[in-house]
């Protein structure tokens, strides 16, 4: 369980980077094809050295591929109609309360009550760092595309937590998932938003390139995570990606902090505690 826990707070960190570069991006969605398609391209060189995904695993990747390409475009569309940091919390508070349900009704993991305690903490204190910034401009819209995001957030970690278990090698899993991760997003983008998302793309491949390799530490990092530790637990605290979302939005975006949300963040922090309980 340490080696889990200091998976899951390296992706915490990072993550938190690869969402503030993307709020950042002069477009959003084309930053979002740039990464799936640039960490599927960093982590060819190794797919060769490692077995062929088999079975159940094979039905897990072809899953998640779809969850994600409706994540990706449900995460852009969220960051496009308010503030990351009303969007970024919500989306990310409500992920683990789905993640917690469904681990608890289709992998057959209980927590104990001191865990779950910390779940709700965690995910109470990140909402309501959202919830704060709802009298915002495109708030009303912001919290449907965000609470969206977290149900595909709720569902890819499901399927993501059962693929890694599936197979003897875990990295087989983990690194074929950034290729059809790639595939998914290099399919779905254009053809969503047309010839307009490549042109973007080629403007901003550089920081895409950059975010890549960020994005396949942070969730590298997490899915390796739940190969050795309990899910639910798991992707709440990783949630304390918040805590740097919310720093670096007030230090590179100019987004405020009031001591309402320091309140919110410090229930984060007391959540975490309470999850290594037990």
């Amino acid at each position: 369980m340490p080696f889990a826990l200091a998976l899951i707070l390296l992706s915490a960190a990072v993550h938190a980077a690869v969402n503030i570069l993307t709020k950042r991006a002069r477009d959003k969605y084309a930053m979002r094809l740039l990464i799936g398609v640039f960490s599927a391209l960093i982590v060819a060189p190794v797919l060769p050295f490692l077995p062929l995904p088999q079975g159940p695993a094979l039905w897990f990747l072809l899953a998640t591929g779809l969850v994600h390409a409706v994540y990706e475009l449900l995460l852009v569309r969220s960051y496009e109609s308010a503030a990351f940091s009303m969007v970024y919390p919500i989306a990310r508070g409500s992920g683990p309360l789905f993640t917690a349900l469904g681990s608890i009704l289709l992998l057959r993991e209980h927590p104990p009550p001191l865990q779950l305690l910390g779940i709700v903490a965690v995910c109470g204190g990140v909402i309501a760092i959202g919830i704060s910034h709802r009298a915002s401009l495109g708030a009303r819209a912001g919290l449907f595309y965000a609470l969206g995001t977290g149900l595909a957030i709720g569902c890819y970690t499901l399927i993501d937590a059962s693929g890694v278990r599936s197979v003897p090698e875990p990295m087989t899993y983990v690194l074929w998932f950034f290729v059809v991760h790639g595939a998914s997003v290099l399919i779905t983008a254009p053809g969503i938003r047309g010839r307009a998302v490549v042109i973007a793309a080629r403007q901003q491949w550089k920081l895409g390139a950059l975010t890549a390799a960020l994005s396949i530490v942070t969730y590298g990092s997490a899915m390796l995570a739940f190969r050795y530790g309990a899910t639910a637990q798991l992707a709440a605290l990783r949630e304390t990606s918040v805590l740097f979302g919310t720093a670096l939005a007030s230090t590179f975006l100019g987004e405020h902090m009031t001591p309402r949300r320091w309140l919110a963040a410090a229930a984060i922090a007391a959540g975490a505690v309470l999850l290594q309980a037990g």
